[in-house]
């Protein structure tokens, strides 16, 4: 039974990296550019915990006008609606704008790299059972 619930939580990691993975990669192997765009709005989500606010933000690239939203989520629509932000993103792809968090990401493919290395040392046996198990 255990088994099932490391190979999902290993199957699990490894899909949340690739999600992630899939749009960073385009940026890293791109030249980046910049844009300078305004809050013009929040997107917002209700859930158990509350509602959260997301920045929509406009700006002009390649020729055209383009709306992103933020990726991270705030209880509080933060920044104010008509404030200057400066987005990144890989040229040729304004879609993919967002506001350079380089620490964030790291944190974030860090935490999920850690957890799939505890999963495989657990599966692998290279840890010993844990505190919750049953003797015999």
């Amino acid at each position: 039974m255990e088994a099932w619930f490391l190979y999902g939580g290993m199957a699990l990691c490894l899909f949340s990296l690739w999600v992630l993975a899939r749009k960073d990669w385009i940026r890293l192997r791109s030249i980046s550019r910049t844009a300078d765009a305004e809050v013009i709005g929040h997107r917002f989500s209700n859930d158990n915990d509350g509602t959260s606010y997301a920045a929509i933000f406009r700006f002009s690239a390649e020729g055209a006008t383009h709306e992103v939203s933020d990726a991270v989520l705030s209880s509080r629509p933060q920044p104010p609606v008509g404030t200057k932000v400066t987005l990144r993103y890989p040229f040729g792809r304004p879609d993919l704008a967002r506001v350079p968090r380089p620490w964030t990401w790291l944190f974030v493919y860090g935490v999920l790299l850690f957890l799939l290395a505890i999963l495989i040392a657990r599966a692998a046996g290279w840890l010993g059972p844990g505190s919750g198990d049953m003797p015999g």
